[in-house]
């Protein structure tokens, strides 16, 4: 996934509203249209580590370090059983994104 994929999705799970202003090069997802008196703030939990935090903690997101990758997880108990989703990627930020991407 693209680093716009992503922070779309997320957008998306946490059903925050955005307005996409750019493109794949940098901060590219505002919490507000451009002409709102707001201003535009930046949505993008790969580079906003208070925001992927706060991921992190809401989904309960174990985050270790291996030979060279970061490995988050996500543990999820059902009724049915227990789920686990985890990724692995060399960004801390992008393996926490990416594991409740996969969990949502």
């Amino acid at each position: 996934m693209t680093d716009l994929e992503i922070c779309k999705r997320i957008a998306e799970i946490e059903r925050v509203s955005v307005y996409i202003d750019g493109d794949d090069t940098g901060n590219f997802i505002n919490l507000n249209h451009p002409m709102s008196d707001r201003g535009s703030e930046m949505y993008n939990p790969l580079t906003d580590k208070a925001l992927c935090f706060d991921l992190m903690v809401k989904y309960q997101v174990t985050l270790t370090y291996g030979q060279q990758y970061f490995m988050a997880k996500i543990l999820l108990k059902k009724e049915d059983g227990d789920y686990s989703f985890s990724s692995q990627t060399y960004c801390p930020q992008r393996a926490i994104c990416l594991a409740v991407i996969e969990a949502s």
